[in-house]
């Protein structure tokens, strides 16, 4: 994996964007944190469209970098399911700020529930917690942690 910006600075965002600065891990994430899509052919189904040579990188560089794991699918032996580890479910306060951001500056180009978005501009750390507590609960159907 490049380490192009930790071989020259140490400055954090320069260090954070070599992982995540581009469009598709952020939007990997996204789909694990707020979307329960946890297997390859999930990501491939997003509006965005990610080609599979894309998704594929993306997907090692999140498990080379720890943000996210893999268990075997309980149906199927051949099938994975990608979920966020402790220092992956670390950029929940950063997603939901972004997403927040969003809401305030593009609200005519975004699109967010409007139950969520009353929760996510009044209470963003209620918000934060929700996410949370729904990933735990999705770990608890497959043993994870």
């Amino acid at each position: 994996m490049k380490q192009q910006h930790r071989d020259r600075t140490r400055c954090p965002v320069a260090c954070a964007l070599d992982i995540l600065g581009d469009r598709w891990t952020l939007l990997i994430i996204r789909d694990l944190m707020f979307f329960e899509k946890h297997e390859y052919k999930d990501f491939l189904a997003a509006e965005e469209a990610i080609s599979t040579n894309i998704l594929s990188d993306r997907l090692k560089r999140l498990l080379h970098y720890h943000l996210i794991d893999v268990v075997p699918h309980p149906e199927s032996g051949a099938r994975k399911l990608y979920y966020l580890t402790h220092k992956g479910k670390g950029l929940v306060e950063t997603l939901t700020h972004l997403i927040r951001w969003s809401s305030v500056y593009m609200p005519d180009e975004v699109y967010i529930p409007e139950e969520k978005l009353k929760i996510l501009r009044d209470h963003p750390d209620l918000m934060i917690q929700q996410t949370l507590d729904e990933l735990q609960k999705w770990e608890g159907k497959y043993d994870i942690y």
